[in-house]
C-alpha cells in the first residue's frame, strides 16, 4: 500500500469513527440528563472524548503523511504516536472529571428515572462499540496504525464499562438497588487503565522498542521469496520512524561463486522490490556462503555443536576462513543466541575457545556474539592482515 493509499484509508476510518462516537455521545448525554444517572452521563462524556480523539486522529493522519524535508529526513509518520498520547491524555482528563462526580454520587446518592430511553441508549452503545472495536482493530492491523490500535482498545474498554452501567441500570429499574455511583466509578477506572496502557505502549514506540514479530517475519519472508539465489537472511534490524516509514538492514547469504557484480544486482533488485511493494526502505549486505565446501561445512557443524553445548538454541552464521600473511589460520563467524539467554560475555568467549582448542588447537577465532539488537566482538590477534583461504 502506497503512502497516498494509506492516508486515504486512514482518513475514511477516522471519519467513520468520528460519526459513530458523536452519535453515541449525543444519545447518552440526553439519556443521562433525563434519567439523572451519573453513570450514563459519564458514558456520554467518554464518547464525547472519543469524538475529540477521532478529530485528533484526522489531524495526525494528515500531518503524518507530509513528505520528508531537511529538518525531518525520515518524514513525519511518528506524529501518529504523539497523537495516540494526546488521545490517552484526553481520556485521563475525562476519567478524572467523571471519577470526581462518581465519588460525590456515592457519598450523596440521588433518585433516578430509568425509562426506555436509558436502556435503548446503553444497548445501542454496546452494539455500536462492538462493531467499532472490530473495525478499528482490523484497520489498525491493515494500516499498521498505532492510532487505530489505541482506538480499538478504547472501544473495548467502553464495551466493558457500558455493560457495567447497563447492569447497574437493570438493578435500579427492577430491584431498586442504586449502584449508580460505583458504576460511574467503574467506568472511570476502565477509562484510566486503557489510557495508561496506550501511553505506555506509545512511549515504547517513541523511545524505540522491539519491532513486531509480524513485521520482521514479513521482511524475512519477502526477501527469501524475492530471489531463489538468496540462501538465508540474518542480522535483520528494523528502524521504525512511524507507520509507512520503516527502514531496515539485513545480511543475506549468496553463493560465494557469484561475481561481485551479480551479487550487487541481486540485492539491489530485492531492495527495490521491498520498497515498491511494501514501502520498506531496505539495505542488504551480501555474505558469501561456501556451498559444497567440505572444510567450511565440517567446521560449521562443529561450531554449532559447541555453541549449543554452551547455550541451547544458538546458531552460527557468517563463517569465513582466512589465512594471514604470517600463515595463521583464522575463523571469523557470528554466534546468535536467544534473546532471553542469560550468560556472561567473557565466560562465553573463554568457554567457546577452550572447546574449539580440543578440535583445532591452531585455529584463531574472531567471534561476534549476537543478541537481539546487540553485538559483542572478541577477536584473537585482531591486527592480522588476512587474505581468503584458497
Amino acid at each position: 500500500m502506497t503512502a497516498g493509499e494509506r492516508k486515504k484509508a486512514s482518513l475514511r476510518t477516522a471519519i467513520t469513527g468520528l460519526f459513530m462516537n458523536l452519535l453515541l455521545a449525543v444519545a447518552k448525554l440526553i439519556a443521562g440528563a433525563i434519567s439523572g444517572s451519573i453513570a450514563i452521563s459519564a458514558e456520554g462524556w467518554n464518547n464525547l472524548s472519543d469524538t475529540f480523539s477521532s478529530l485528533v486522529s484526522i489531524v495526525s493522519i494528515r500531518l503524518a503523511a507530509k513528505p520528508a524535508d531537511k529538518k525531518h529526513p525520515f518524514g513525519y509518520a511518528r506524529f501518529e504516536y504523539i497523537a495516540s498520547s494526546i488521545i490517552a491524555l484526553g481520556m485521563l482528563l475525562v476519567a478524572a472529571q467523571v471519577g470526581y462526580r462518581s465519588v460525590m454520587r456515592i457519598i450523596h446518592p440521588e433518585e433516578l428515572d430509568m425509562g426506555w430511553l436509558a436502556f435503548s441508549a446503553l444497548i445501542l452503545s454496546i452494539l455500536v462499540k462492538t462493531i467499532q472495536y472490530f473495525y478499528y482493530r482490523k484497520k489498525g492491523k491493515e494500516l499498521v496504525s498505532p492510532v487505530f490500535i489505541a482506538a480499538s482498545k478504547d472501544s473495548l474498554a467502553d464495551i466493558y464499562a457500558t455493560s457495567g452501567v447497563l447492569l447497574a441500570t437493570i438493578l435500579y429499574a427492577f430491584f431498586g438497588i442504586n449502584v449508580d455511583g460505583p458504576a460511574g466509578l467503574l467506568v472511570t477506572l476502565l477509562i484510566a487503565w486503557s489510557a495508561i496502557d496506550i501511553m505506555r505502549n506509545t512511549a515504547t514506540l517513541l523511545i524505540g522498542g522491539k519491532p513486531s514479530t509480524e513485521l520482521t517475519t514479513l521482511i524475512s519472508q519477502k526477501v527469501l521469496e524475492a530471489d531463489t539465489r538468496i540462501l538465508g537472511i540474518h542480522d535483520l534490524i528494523v528502524h521504525d520512524y512511524g507507520p509507512g516509514s520503516v527502514f531496515a538492514t539485513a545480511h543475506v547469504e549468496l553463493d560465494s561463486r557469484e561475481s561481485f557484480l551479480q551479487a550487487h544486482l541481486i540485492v539491489d533488485c530485492v531492495e527495490r522490490k521491498l520498497l515498491r511493494e511494501h514501502d520498506i526502505h531496505l539495505i542488504l549486505h551480501a555474505d558469501p556462503s561456501y556451498v559444497g565446501d567440505a572444510q567450511h561445512n565440517s567446521l560449521h557443524d562443529k561450531l554449532i555443536e559447541i555453541a549449543n553445548d554452551i547455550v541451547e538454541g544458538a546458531v552460527i552464521h557468517s563463517l569465513h576462513l582466512f589465512v594471514s600473511d604470517q600463515g595463521v589460520r583464522v575463523a571469523s563467524f557470528d554466534v546468535g543466541v536467544p534473546g532471553d539467554a542469560i550468560l556472561d560475555d567473557a565466560a562465553f568467549f573463554s568457554t567457546f575457545r577452550e572447546k574449539v582448542k580440543h578440535y583445532d588447537s591452531d585455529l584463531v577465532l574472531w567471534i561476534t556474539l549476537d543478541r537481539e539488537y546487540l553485538s559483542v566482538v572478541s577477536d584473537e590477534q585482531p591486527n592480522l592482515r588476512v587474505t581468503p583461504e584458497q
